[in-house]
């Protein structure tokens, strides 16, 4: 019998009271005296017209809210929620706002309320079918930066040869990290892509026996829920201002990748609940794009001439200059219906098609993902699908319902590869790779091997002769160097390579960007994170 697995997640109502009682750690960030300072800020995008925005408090909100406008001081309107959950393990709960009612490609002002919070800005989306060029960051298997994650010392071994000593404070400066180079070039892209492995929190056992880490193993359940904390709020310096579209990593699974030190796991740090908690209410659902949202804000306020116009344009777009998102097909409402974010769902975005998959867990048809029991990796997390093929039916209904017209390039977003030097994911390949052929996908990207990769495009392990003109095999990606604790995974002798790769790097940390010229054109850059600098650069040509 199929039984999805069981998820851990505490609604809060404002006449609940929770006490908790956390054990000690070293590393958890301080408290503030106002318990309503929001933290963990992150963005997700909902369409042209909609916007999520999702944050941690150290105390459960009644009605979260954001208020929002055209400029910083007039943030004239407001949207609300009830969303305020948490988890067995969590000092934290994560809240949610939905705005409606926006504007495509539209600067808006946003504070979270509360006595501590500022005011920050994000851009809605563009419509499907908008072609004009924009640029997407690529960003996997990323982790703490400084003090207790990486950094330039990133050893005790290291600081012991530079005598600093084992327990002196190091800054997390995020000079030298992805982070830091993505708020760099925030204006060179328009949100950003990261399909899976965030803070590497269960990497503690082995930082605390390396000396890496204060404390012991009594003290596993906060370090872990700390190296998160902590994570999280460095990855807000983006997420605040960007709409940050998550997937699903082996490291979010469980609190511990080690099998025999499972028992050290409570619930709470099992079944990637702490990752669920976080993004299932900021992740969209389908492609749908929601321009009739738009006009249930028409009896807005009309301030001043920059808001009357604002105004005239929902009325013109409802007038049918643009319909995007009224006529969708009976397969489009089908994958709605069959999205399970995070972990699955797609998004368009003017000229692109975004899908997002689980390589981890629910492949279907009686296979056991990675993740779950008797996979892999055996952690026994998942499934997480209402019924067994939940997953493979939703990519072949979202797939088959994309409009080319609209939206030409189409790009899918997993997190364990199966081309990559080394040896991937063969069962990944089984489940995933004809469908994606199937459906003629573009650019499939990946991480989970921590270096750089650019491969042919590849289909049943034979290149594609036509190369990067007008293939009709899938172009693949592995950008895994975004920067963690592990380190970088070695590329080995070169003349030994499988013939699907074009380049490959392990001598830096980065990330890639994902450009979209026009409807035939599509580049990607690798750039390393420290100087900027464009460490490898390709076009692919599709004669959509």
């Amino acid at each position: 019998m199929w039984t999805p697995a069981l998820v851990v997640v505490v609604a809060v109502l404002a006449k609940d009271v929770i006490a908790t009682s956390y054990p000690s750690s070293p590393v958890y960030p301080a408290i503030p005296a106002d318990k309503s300072t929001p933290f963990q800020q992150r963005l997700g995008y909902h369409g042209p017209t909609q916007m999520a925005i999702g944050w941690n408090t150290f105390a459960p909100l009644t009605k979260p809210t954001v208020h929002y406008g055209f400029a910083p001081n007039k943030l004239w309107f407001s949207a609300s929620s009830h969303s305020s959950v948490t988890y067995p393990t969590s000092r934290t709960w994560a809240n949610s706002v939905l705005i409606e009612g926006l504007l495509p490609a539209t600067t808006y002002y946003y504070k979270i309320e509360s006595t501590n919070s500022s005011i920050d800005s994000f851009k809605t989306g563009r419509v499907a079918g908008d072609h004009t060029p924009f640029a997407a960051a690529l960003v996997i298997d990323m982790g703490n930066f400084g003090e207790y994650g990486l950094t330039v010392n990133e050893t005790k071994a290291k600081r012991a040869a530079e005598g600093t000593p084992v327990d002196a404070y190091i800054p997390p400066e995020l000079k030298h990290t992805t982070i830091e180079r993505l708020v760099d070039i925030a204006s060179e892209y328009e949100f950003v892509l990261h399909p899976g492995d965030f803070a590497y929190a269960d990497t503690w056992i082995g930082s605390v026996q390396d000396g890496f880490l204060p404390g012991n193993l009594s003290n596993g359940v906060a370090l872990y829920e700390g190296l998160s904390e902590i994570f999280f709020d460095q990855l807000a310096t983006v997420a605040r201002m960007k709409p940050y579209m998550v997937g699903v990593g082996n490291h979010e699974a469980d609190c511990n990748e080690d099998t025999s030190n499972q028992y050290l796991c409570p619930i709470g740090q099992t079944n990637f609940t702490g990752w669920i908690n976080r993004y299932a209410n900021v992740m969209p659902a389908s492609s749908q794009s929601l321009i009739d949202d738009l006009f249930k804000r028409e009896d807005a306020w009309v301030r001043d001439e920059r808001d009357a116009k604002q105004v005239r344009e929902r009325r013109k777009i409802k007038q049918g200059t643009t319909r995007a998102g009224t006529e969708r097909s009976t397969t489009t409402k089908s994958a709605a219906s069959l999205a399970n974010p995070p972990f699955w769902y797609s998004f368009d975005y003017g000229m692109a098609h975004i899908v997002m998959f689980d390589t981890e867990t629910d492949f279907g048809n009686g296979l056991i993902g990675p993740e779950e029991l008797n996979g892999s990796s055996g952690l026994n997390n998942g499934p997480f699908g209402t019924y067994q093929n939940e997953q493979i039916d939703f990519l072949h209904a979202d797939l088959a319902a994309v409009d080319r017209k609209k939206t030409p390039w189409v790009v899918a977003a997993g997190h364990r590869p199966w081309y990559t030097v080394g040896g991937g994911c063969t069962l990944c390949q089984q489940v995933f790779e004809p469908i994606l052929k199937q459906y003629d996908v573009d650019l499939a990207v990946f991480g989970h091997v921590h270096n750089m990769q650019r491969l042919k495009p590849t289909y049943n392990n034979t290149v594609d002769p036509a190369g990067l003109n007008n293939p009709s095999a899938p172009w693949y990606l592995v950008s895994g160097a975004a920067g963690q604790v592990e380190g970088r995974s070695s590329l080995g002798n070169s003349s030994l390579f499988p013939e699907y790769v074009d380049w490959a790097y392990d001598a830096a940390w980065g990330f890639s960007l994902i450009k979209f010229l026009d409807r035939q054109h599509l580049e990607v850059q690798f750039i390393e994170s420290d100087t900027g600098a464009v460490l490898d650069s390709a076009t692919l040509f599709k004669k959509h």
